[in-house]
């Protein structure tokens, strides 16, 4: 090859490479830069290469050392971007598509990377405009996959509540590519985070009961790839928006997660346990897709912290962190269990591990929040399965047997609600840890609240405050003038906005104004948050799905809460903590008193230190309960003694 010019070389090399022959593209490559140290081209095609092996950082150093040559060619920051997405330096990967698309108008693949990442960075203001400028010029020659751009576009306008646009694009793209088997399942089960009226919440659950029986209709299961297609449309995410509805959800959730587990069941129809001799030690597992800082490993990590030290019997506890990342909560797992297992490698290297383990019991966290853990509860992965309060939903699964829940939160006609076994720990069911108030580094005029105002701390995802029972805030603004509602812009600004709108007309209703009462925040840092909870006076707790930890830190924090228990375990979290706590007073048996007991601790400043000071003496109870943790060994204890013994009765906690 010795006779061929640079550009020779550089063309045979590229042919080497498109056939798969990376090694003898790498060696034409480092030939031409052996006699060339400056060839840019190949330093560029030499990262590729790297790259296609999946040598990232090896990549990324030759085709940055190429655009150092010459940094105005698009496709070397294009390619580097590429290498940067792989690496998951998402940021750096962005910055160069936008110099590609600097130096190259027309390098259209470069927007649509920018666009998806600036999606799966939740800027979704930003991904709109740039995503739709490839649909205003549409080159035939560009090679752009025009589903992936409409599918990307409806998941941006989802985020941002602009429902018709969505939709509009996710049926375009399942259209244009029927694969796009995502697109379809998004399309189908579509559901806002947030309603502007009681009228749209009704209309959009008679599409999702619709919907539904359609896209079970349309994905049939008899061939290989009808079943691959069926198993991806599935990882599309869940339908957890439902359960905010307020309804009663045992049968749709029966009919969407056993639909989801016929799909995995027929993927994977000979993975499930096998029989384990009796002996010692009970070897349980607790799995979730993120053992991280959120609300449902920060309510089960007591329960693997504690099992062995509250039990008359032996265990061995296993856990299952099935994201990419990890932190100081996920090391704490990894600390108090006796096994943990890191996968993030998806659903079959998970169910492999967790078959291999060959485990008694094992429990799911959060099987109504992550599509790989719904996908997982599908099987039969241990002889005992649970499912967890941490999502007070029933899972409508057929594999999971047990709803580890607390007695103080269900209501009498609870097991009505599951389809699994009503398991009833003592109390609130979860052995939390005294949360710990850091000194306050931040005050009211750093968020922005009037100091004269009654702060009442209304801090719950904007999905749970239904339309419908808006007018509880004018009303109480009525009678407490200097009342000042703050919220949280969760999940993103755009609801906050539509939900700011919805606020506006209901304070003009009342003959109020919104923004004299009403402070929407953006969202906080977990010390910035407990700070805003020692500036409020009183937290009103939201109808219908209660707050849970947000609760346990304001009663840590001293702040006085009001609630009105619902009908189902989600709407009933803070009604038991302050059953916990002796504070009957503070639990509106309907609305009216929900509101007359906003208004008293609003207008009377004494009843309400006299009540921050009762909470104070007894929020200790709240915390650190190993009696449930050896309630919960017990039951454990039970389930896999019956199990064993074939037996089929009933069993309660104790």
């Amino acid at each position: 090859m010795s006779d061929l010019t640079p550009t020779g070389k550089l063309l045979a090399g590229i042919q080497a490479q498109q056939a798969g022959d990376l090694r003898t593209a790498e060696a034409i490559y480092s030939e031409i830069l052996a006699e060339f140290p400056d060839q840019a081209d190949a330093l560029h095609l030499l990262g590729t290469v790297a790259h296609a092996r999946g040598e990232g950082e090896w990549a990324a150093a030759l085709i940055a050392e190429a655009i150092a040559l010459n940094p105005r060619v698009a496709l070397y920051h294009h390619n580097l971007g590429v290498v940067y997405e792989s690496l998951g330096q998402l940021e750096k990967a962005l910055s160069c598509y936008r110099q590609s698309l600097s130096l190259n108008p027309k390098a259209y693949l470069s927007a649509l990377q920018a666009g998806k990442i600036l999606v799966n960075l939740r800027r979704h203001q930003e991904a709109i405009p740039l995503l739709s400028s490839l649909l205003e010029n549409p080159d035939p020659a560009a090679g752009i996959p025009w589903a992936e751009v409409h599918f990307y576009l409806g998941i941006a306008h989802r985020e941002q509540g602009e429902h018709s646009a969505a939709l509009a694009h996710l049926e375009k793209a399942w259209t244009l590519d029927p694969n796009l088997v995502v697109a379809r399942w998004l399309y189908h089960l579509y559901l806002p985070a947030l309603y502007q009226d009681e009228e749209e919440l009704h209309r959009f659950r008679s599409r999702f009961v619709e919907h539904l029986d359609r896209l079970i209709e349309e994905t049939p299961l008899d061939t290989q790839e009808q079943r691959r297609l069926a198993f991806l449309g599935s990882s599309w995410g869940t339908p957890h928006h439902l359960q905010y509805q307020g309804c009663d959800d045992l049968e749709l959730q029966k009919k969407y997660a056993q639909f989801v587990q016929r799909i995995v069941k027929s993927c994977y129809p000979n993975w499930h346990s096998l029989p384990r001799q009796p002996g010692d030690p009970i070897r349980v597992g607790f799995v979730s897709a993120s053992m991280r800082a959120c609300s449902y490993s920060r309510l089960s990590l007591g329960w693997v912290k504690y099992l062995k030290a509250s039990s008359q019997w032996p265990f061995l506890v296993f856990a299952y962190h099935l994201d990419p990342r990890t932190d100081f909560m996920t090391e704490q797992y990894r600390q108090y269990a006796d096994v943990f297992r890191h996968i993030p490698t998806g659903f079959e290297d998970a169910a492999r591990q967790i078959l291999q383990d060959q485990l008694d019991v094992l429990v799911y966290l959060e099987i109504g929040l992550s599509p790989l853990i719904l996908q997982l509860a599908s099987l039969r992965l241990a002889p005992v399965q649970c499912s967890t309060w941490a999502h007070p939903v029933t899972s409508g699964l057929s594999t999971i047997d047990y709803f580890l829940s607390s007695d103080l939160m269900e209501p009498e006609d609870g097991q009505a609600h599951y389809s699994e076994t009503l398991v009833r720990l003592p109390r609130l069911g979860t052995c939390f840890e005294k949360p710990i108030l850091p000194r306050q580094r931040r005050y009211r005029q750093d968020f922005g609240l009037r100091q004269d105002a009654v702060v009442y701390l209304t801090c719950q995802y904007l999905g749970k405050y239904l339309p419908q029972y808006d007018y509880l805030f004018p009303a109480i603004a009525q009678q407490v003038p200097s009342a000042q509602f703050v919220f949280l812009a969760l999940p993103n600004a755009a609801i906050a906005q539509h939900f700011w709108q919805r606020l506006s007309r209901t304070f003009s209703a009342y003959g109020l104004s919104a923004e004299d009462h009403c402070l929407i925040l953006p969202q906080l840092d977990h010390q910035d948050y407990l700070d805003l909870n020692r500036c409020a006076d009183i937290m009103l707790d939201s109808y219908g799905w209660s707050g849970g930890i947000t609760t346990l830190e304001a009663v840590a924090a001293g702040l006085p809460v009001v609630t009105c228990p619902g009908r189902f375990l989600r709407g009933r979290h803070t009604y038991a903590i302050l059953k916990r706590m002796g504070l009957d007073l503070l639990i509106a048996q309907d609305l009216q008193r929900y509101e007359e007991l906003a208004v008293q601790l609003g207008t009377d400043p004494q009843f309400r230190q006299q009540i921050s000071q009762q909470i104070q003496q007894r929020r200790d109870l709240l915390f650190e309960d190993r009696d449930c943790v050896a309630a919960l060994a017990h039951f454990l204890h039970q389930a896999v003694s019956q199990k064993l013994a074939c037996h089929t009765l009933p069993i309660e906690a104790s």
